[in-house]
């Protein structure tokens, strides 16, 4: 991983994978809140034979440097902004889940002209009722038990049960990606700036036209399929996929059919 410095002095960790003879801009993955570049290995690995492909991790996310108290996705998408242009990516396709879906957004509003396409993951454009109160509490869990509860209580809420069932005897292992890949100050201010309020999205999605994909797993329990639906009709230029057995964290627990889909969408036009 290479470092960018912001202007603040904050640092991002990056890792730019250059293919060479690139039919296409650079696509560029952006993680959901607690996950990190890791989680995209099988997707940048396949998309990589023939395209550009950016990773980086988000402010508090991984070795990145954590981001101001109050930031909101349209902060973390500026900082995104300001990583693409040192590096010199001019245009670039966004694939982005979750928390990181909802920077994907707010980059395209800002600069529409520099985002070729977009693939929303367990998307969720406005709070809900729900979310607040699942997000909350994993904070409280942190809170009052630490990493360690944290972990068992956000698991079962992001991925699905047939996942779940499978891997149910990694537990330890996933347990210790967790404690490795996040640290406690920056989770607790990821999770709290998640719960301000504002930052809804609406009406103003009808101007990106740019082509989208929509991708949920039914077992979705953090974002519903009314609130996706919601979603596609407001962009302009939007498809939904959706797989039945798949919780919230469809690339890691269906990356054969995500990258199927992305692949189609991003490389085969």
């Amino acid at each position: 991983m290479d470092t960018h410095t912001l202007p603040d002095g904050r640092t991002l960790q990056f890792d730019l994978r250059r293919q060479g003879n690139s039919a296409g801009p650079p696509i560029v993955f952006l993680n959901g809140l607690s996950q990190t570049t890791v989680g995209w290995s099988l997707q940048a690995q396949r998309l990589r034979e023939v395209r550009d492909v950016l990773l980086y991790d988000a402010a508090g996310q991984g070795r990145s440097a954590p981001p101001p108290p109050g930031s909101r996705p349209e902060h973390h998408a500026l900082d995104l902004l300001h990583l693409l242009d040192a590096l010199g990516l001019d245009r670039v396709d966004l694939c982005g889940f979750s928390f990181g879906s909802r920077i994907a957004l707010r980059l395209a509003l800002a600069v529409p002209a520099r985002v070729r396409r977009l693939a929303l993951l367990g998307c969720a454009h406005r709070e809900t009722a729900l979310r607040r109160w699942i997000v909350q509490g994993w904070l409280d869990a942190l809170d009052a038990g630490g990493m360690e509860l944290c972990f068992q209580v956000v698991t079962p809420d992001v991925v699905g049960e047939e996942w779940l069932r499978k891997n149910d005897a990694l537990r330890p292992n996933m347990l210790r990606a967790f404690l490795r890949r996040n640290d406690p100050a920056s989770l607790r201010i990821l999770l709290a700036d998640s719960l301000l309020e504002g930052g809804d999205l609406g009406d103003e999605l009808r101007a990106l036209t740019h082509p989208t994909i929509i991708c949920r797993g039914a077992q979705d329990a953090v974002v519903s399929r009314a609130l996706n639906d919601e979603l596609l009709g407001l962009l302009p230029n939007a498809t939904y996929h959706e797989h039945a057995d798949c919780g919230h964290t469809v690339a890691i627990e269906r990356p054969d059919w995500l990258a199927e889909r992305l692949s189609a969408h991003l490389v085969s036009r």
